[in-house]
């Protein structure tokens, strides 16, 4: 076999990877057009618009999600009380996880309801983030890209703490 051979079959796999990997989008895009789905997008555009806000504030708390929000590239939101439905995000997000690129962030636990939180980070900027929510009744996903700060991050944290 000759190198150029070698190397086209080593990038059509490589494209096939690619195609095949999940991401919040393409989890997104599976589902938003489903009965019994919720499904939100925000745009890059409308992030910008938000991030143009002086000091814009989460309902009812005291923290400045301005530095993020004009940072974020396409957000996901999905959410069913179907059950059938809520599996089926629930198996594709845990595809997703196992991509190996997600580290768990966090976890809470608390009367029936699992919420786990995961992030994709290069060096000091977080890409990725995603969160699930699974309780008896209801199944909720976030998912968000971006080019966010750690610090940033963590600041955002400390202030929702106070």
């Amino acid at each position: 076999m000759n190198m150029k051979k070698i190397i086209a079959i080593a990038a059509a796999m490589l494209l096939a990877l690619c195609a095949s990997a999940q991401s919040s989008k393409s989890l997104y895009n599976k589902y938003s057009g489903e009965k019994g789905i919720s499904a939100v997008y925000i745009s890059p555009a409308m992030f910008r618009l938000i991030g143009k806000l002086p000091e814009l504030e989460l309902a009812d708390e005291d923290v400045d999600i301005s530095r993020i929000i004009k940072s974020l590239e396409g957000m996901y939101i999905l959410s069913t009380e179907n059950l059938a439905m809520g599996t089926r995000i629930c198996d594709d997000v845990d595809k997703l996880l196992r991509s190996g690129k997600y580290e768990l962030l966090m976890e809470a636990k608390d009367d029936g309801e699992v919420m786990k939180m995961y992030t994709v980070t290069k060096g000091e900027l977080i890409t990725s983030f995603v969160m699930l929510s699974v309780n008896d009744d209801e199944v909720d996903f976030i998912g968000f890209d971006g080019q966010i700060r750690n610090s940033d991050f963590e600041a955002l944290i400390a202030e929702s703490q106070k």
